[in-house]
């Protein structure tokens, strides 16, 4: 009686996994008024009261269309006013730009946004 050989498993190869894509950035703006929260995510999220895709929408007639843009590039948050009528406010002085820092207070017309980092 002759030996079968037995059948050498062949395993195939496994796919290597994609590296996943790095979660974007996201930061929170609490409404002080409203106690509402809205989350912003990097890399820009436009506030106004224009919808925009994955914007932040006050409703508010002082706050324009388009008023300001949060930026995250990889070390911190940023606001940038977009020409607004009534001005971006931190923590009570007017910017053009400026760099956020947690507990920083945004005020967008009527509207008093605390910010928080996650």
């Amino acid at each position: 009686q002759q030996a079968v050989p037995t059948p050498r498993t062949v395993r195939a190869p496994q796919p290597v996994p994609a590296p996943a894509a790095a979660a974007p950035a996201t930061c929170l703006l609490i409404d002080r008024q409203s106690g509402r929260t809205y989350t912003a995510s990097s890399p820009r999220t436009v506030i106004g009261r224009e919808r925009t895709p994955g914007g932040v929408v006050l409703h508010d007639p002082n706050v324009s269309r388009t008023h300001a843009e949060l930026s995250f590039d990889g070390q911190g948050w940023r606001i940038r006013d977009l020409n607004s009528t009534n001005g971006t406010l931190v923590n009570d002085v007017d910017v053009d730009e400026c760099p956020l820092r947690d507990g920083d207070l945004i005020t967008l017309g009527l509207v008093n946004l605390e910010f928080r980092e996650n």
